[in-house]
């Protein structure tokens, strides 16, 4: 189901249950800063609140329009078993664009190629007053 301002979650079968979610965000890049610097201060946010931190990537991949971009996944421990997010960074000039999917690690074979066909729908849109921005 689609949440305006945020992205897509995925109708959870049973009340309770962790369903799996693609947000999408925005940001700027500082002048100083890159992409990866950004991407290595995001992992140290993440590793300041989560338990038992996982993480593989950055890996570089291609995205139509973009400078460049960045895979990322973390994977982590909660209660409830462990969690997986997938991390699509896209720079197009100092613009940041952020795709996240969240999920219970056993649900990801099962909602990645939903994930992929999201992502691989967004594009970058053309240059606005600031930045470009990503629509879908």
């Amino acid at each position: 189901m689609y949440i305006a301002g945020f992205g897509i979650k995925q109708m959870a079968a049973a009340p309770g249950a962790i369903a799996a979610s693609v947000g999408v965000g925005q940001d700027a890049l500082g002048e100083e800063s890159g992409l990866p610097e950004y991407i290595d201060k995001q992992l140290k946010l993440i590793e300041g609140r989560l338990k038992d931190v996982k993480c593989a990537g950055p890996q570089a991949i291609a995205f139509a329009g973009a400078d460049e971009a960045h895979l990322l996944f973390v994977r982590h421990t909660m209660a409830s078993g462990s969690m997986l997010h997938a991390q699509t960074y896209v720079r197009a000039g100092r613009w940041l664009g952020i795709v996240t999917l969240t999920t219970v690690e056993e649900q990801l074979r099962a909602v990645r190629p939903d994930y992929d066909a999201f992502v691989k729908g967004l594009h970058i849109g053309p240059p606005g007053a600031d930045e470009p921005a990503a629509r879908g």
